[in-house]
Parts: C-alpha cells; structure tokens; sequence
C-alpha cells in the first residue's frame, strides 16, 4: 500500500472527494479474530460457535501532505449501526507499529506497542489508543485525529486523518520511508465489540511517498 504525496490533505479530507478517483484503492483481506485469543474464557465460550468478523475484504487508499496522513476505508456493510439505546455501533480501526516487529494479531507486546485509530459510529469520532498485547488497550498520545463518514448504499465509507507526527505512545510516520500497516472492523449489528470483531490477515507494508 501507498501513501501518495499530494499538496493539501484538506482536499482529501471528505468521502467523496473527487482526489480520491486517482488514488490506487487496496484490496485487503479480512478474516475473524481468533476466538481462542480473546481475552477472557466467557466471551470465548460465548462465541465459540456464533459467525463472527465475516467481512472477506475492505478497500483502503492514502494520501499525505508531509504534515498529515488520511487513511480512506471503504467495506460492504448491509445496514448501519450506530449503536442507539442499548445497541454497539459499527466501527473500524486502523494500526500501526510503534517500535519494533510486533505481531498484529496480539496487539503487540510490552516491548512493542502497537497504535490504534479507532473509528465508531455512535460518536462518529475518532481516537488514538496503544495496546501491549491482548486487552491491554489504554489511550494513547493525541495525534490530532479526525474523522468522517458515510453509509450509503450498502456500504461504509470513512476517512480518517492523523498527524504524521507521533510521540510516546503514538507511532511516528516519516514521509520516505516503509512501515506496516493493519486494518480491523466491528460489525455493531451481530453485537461484535472488542475482540470479536474482522482483522485483516497480517500487517500490510505502507510506503509514506517522499
């Protein structure tokens, strides 16, 4: 995947906008999260044998200005959720390497975090938040995250930006230079939240354009 070097991440900053018909869309597969790395027997027990994170694919496309990174996803999605009254909402997160090689799956280790930024319906808002591993996720430095989104059609599609700049507990993103990047959905409507939820099969390789 390409992070493609443009002049202001404003004009990409909307769903529709028309930047986006040039940018090289990604196909990135999805698969369930493992329920036996959930992290607690009861909710392993408890959807043992329930369908899970059964999103097969999502397309993903990005741009920076040098400053800033906006990640666009878009995945079917048969209606939307947004986890009124006692419902969960949809919800999607992307993540990146803070140090190290840290394997996706297990959300890192203590010597390397991983960060999420993560995206739900209900709020229409998103966060940034580290991980050291499975159910250890705490919120992380601030990168200036924004966010926006649409349903139509029979699917979702959000934008999410961030700083290029990280810190502490935030991965730091460098323009000309190749991380990794990761993907993850909630599909609020089959009650999925936390673990429960659709991974893409391993990091993907993001090239940030110099």
């Amino acid at each position: 995947m390409r992070s493609v070097k443009v002049t202001a991440i404003a004009d990409y900053a909307a769903t529709t906008a028309a930047g986006w018909h040039q940018i090289f869309a990604e196909t990135v597969e999805m698969v369930p999260a493992p329920v036996e790395m959930q992290p607690n027997g009861f909710i392993q027990a408890n959807w043992q044998d329930r369908p899970y994170g059964q999103l097969t694919s999502l397309k993903a496309q990005s741009v920076h200005d040098g400053t800033s990174i906006a990640v666009r996803l878009r995945w079917a999605s048969e209606k939307p959720e947004t986890g009124g009254r006692e419902g969960f909402p949809d919800g999607a997160a992307i993540a990146f390497p803070i140090t190290g090689e840290p394997v996706l799956w297990t959300m890192g280790t203590e010597d390397e975090p991983v960060q999420f930024i993560q995206w739900q319906a209900m709020k229409n808002k998103i966060r940034s938040v580290v991980a050291w591993g499975i159910g250890s996720s705490v919120p992380g430095s601030p990168v200036s995250e924004s966010v926006t989104a649409g349903w139509s059609q029979g699917y979702w599609t959000i934008v999410m930006l961030r700083t290029l700049a990280g810190g502490p507990e935030a991965a730091t993103l460098q323009p000309g230079t190749e991380t990794q990047i990761g993907f993850a959905v909630w599909n609020g409507s089959n009650e999925e939240r936390a673990g429960i939820k659709a991974v893409s099969v391993d990091w993907s390789p993001l090239t940030i354009e110099a």
